[in-house]
């Protein structure tokens, strides 16, 4: 079941999150139909070997996946499994990401996330399982 939701509260929960704000996400839509976040990659978001590091990657899929949730379902969601596959690294620019839903049980939900570069090639893939929050 799609809800009314409001998504300037979304949007404010998530950009006074400390967490949030240390990595430096930022929206670029944010609708029912659409959720792109945005990411300048920083010195210190970079691993050993100078590239952005693999849970950044994994932390901006799990974002991405459980903001389309909530801005679909209108409940907050926690996730149980994250799952990510690394395709091409990234040293400069900025990053996108998306997100599509799939499997809508009552109380757990699935989604894939996609990470892009500047130029629209795909980077990292992660598919997850959240679970509905009752607020």
């Amino acid at each position: 079941m799609k809800v009314e939701y409001p998504y300037d509260r979304i949007q404010k929960d998530f950009e006074t999150s400390p967490f949030f704000k240390l990595l430096g996400f930022r929206f670029v839509e944010l609708t029912e139909d659409e959720v792109i976040l945005e990411l300048p990659i920083e010195e210190k978001l970079l691993n050993t070997a100078g590239n952005l590091h693999g849970g950044v990657y994994a932390t901006l899929i799990d974002n991405i996946i459980g903001l389309k949730l909530r801005s679909m379902y209108g409940q907050p969601m926690i996730t149980v499994d994250l799952n990510v596959k690394y395709i091409a690294p990234i040293n400069r620019g900025r990053i996108t990401a998306k997100a599509k839903v799939f499997g809508n049980g009552r109380k757990i939900k699935m989604g894939e996330g996609e990470v892009y570069d500047q130029d629209g090639n795909l980077l990292a893939k992660g598919y997850g399982t959240f679970k509905v929050v009752k607020g």
